[in-house]
């Protein structure tokens, strides 16, 4: 028969592992929520008619980042006819999706955990598997959170180049001869506020699963071996 152990909640496990649920969401729905774009404007040289057409060259910026997996097109001129298509070759979708699955991963555990606290506490604490090995986990989901985020640091920061045409426009037009490319004030670098978010949420569970080891580490057997720890020290006459 199960019994409910609710006050585990209210214990540094249970409540950290809540607190862990909701930052591990929060870390990748901020990635995954991303919708921006860039945009920049490129006319062909010699153009004789463009009337109607719109050089404004826009790029869409969504989750997994892989800004080379499709191409732009882009008429320029009518007369003569001509399309030009621009491709880009940023590419963060690894350090993306392995941040995310990072994420999504300790949301599961972090839930199934909880589950175990409240409804199988006596079991947890009277067996030497259970707390050894939940120890370990969040060991390694720890060492994970901290080299995603760091993984994730170094994609942002080559992701808003990528998106940014002032870093790469002219080398991008120079292959083109007849195409003249320009930023203006009018044109976009894209918005990046959710994956500013997104790193510092990836950072706070780097730090709660990290501190979470301790309070964890007192439930396993190699802690509760220690002399001082087993026994309650004798009283002094």
């Amino acid at each position: 028969m199960l019994h409910v152990h609710v006050a585990v909640l209210k214990e540094p496990r249970g409540f950290i592992k809540i607190l862990q649920f909701v930052l591990a969401i929060l870390a990748y729905a901020t990635t995954v929520g991303v919708s921006t774009f860039f945009t920049f404007h490129a006319s062909l040289k010699g153009c004789k008619d463009n009337t109607g057409l719109s050089q404004f060259v826009r790029k869409d910026v969504t989750y997994p980042f892989s800004l080379d997996a499709a191409v732009v097109k882009q008429k320029l001129c009518n007369d003569p006819p001509q399309e030009e298509t621009f491709h880009f070759s940023t590419d963060e979708s690894p350090a993306a999706k392995f941040f995310v699955a990072i994420g999504v991963v300790c949301m599961i555990y972090s839930l199934a955990a909880l589950v175990v606290y409240v409804l199988f506490s006596d079991g947890y604490k009277n067996r030497r598997l259970l707390p050894t090995l939940d120890f370990g986990i969040h060991a390694i989901l720890a060492f994970l959170w901290l080299v995603a985020g760091f993984a994730w640091v170094h994609g942002t920061v080559n992701l808003k180049s990528g998106c940014n045409p002032q870093d790469w426009l002219h080398a991008e037009c120079d292959a083109r001869p007849n195409v003249a490319c320009v930023f203006t004030d009018t044109d976009s670098s894209g918005s990046f506020g959710k994956l500013n978010a997104s790193l510092l949420f990836g950072f706070l569970n780097a730090f709660l699963w990290t501190a979470n080891l301790w309070f964890l580490w007192k439930e396993t057997p190699w802690f509760k071996a220690r002399p001082d720890a087993a026994s309650p020290e004798a009283p002094i006459a």
